[in-house]
């Protein structure tokens, strides 16, 4: 009886050990418990949503897009301008090889304007698609474009 008693014992011991040392290693983060980090990820993943779905973040990411879209389309309008005025002013001045120093300084001109909008532009169409991508904030899109595409 006593060696029975004495085993019930030892075992009991030892399996309060084991849960006192796991509880001691995973406060200390030296192990972990895989409830315990199915847990912390639900959180996270409820913080996540609660974030991206919060009514200041909604709309910052809205207007954002909105914003951003209406520069694109200005930017689209500002190249078909200088565009125009570049081939404009090449087929009115003739040849280039009759061309004066103030012809070829306004082709210079004009075509740095030309080659500056396309640079504007292409900077803001990466930067509109880069978050597009992104899955928290492509939800705010709505009636705007899903992506731009480079000149």
């Amino acid at each position: 009886m006593k060696t029975i008693l004495g085993v019930i014992v030892g075992v009991f011991a030892v399996i309060l050990l084991i849960i006192l040392l796991s509880v001691l290693g995973a406060g200390l983060g030296l192990i972990t418990i895989p409830w315990l980090q199915f847990t912390s990820k639900i959180q996270m993943n409820r913080d996540i949503a609660t974030k991206t779905y919060n009514a200041d973040n909604a709309l910052y990411n809205y207007h954002w897009f909105k914003e951003r879209s209406g520069d694109i389309i200005t930017a689209s309008q500002t190249i078909d301008v200088a565009s125009i005025s570049l081939s404009s002013f090449e087929s009115s001045a003739g040849t280039r090889k009759d061309w004066t120093f103030e012809d070829k300084t306004e082709a210079s001109r004009l075509r740095a304007v030309y080659q500056g909008s396309v640079t504007y532009y292409n900077g803001l169409v990466n930067e509109y698609n880069a978050k597009a991508k992104e899955v928290d904030r492509s939800i705010f899109q709505n009636d705007l474009p899903l992506f731009f595409s480079l000149k």
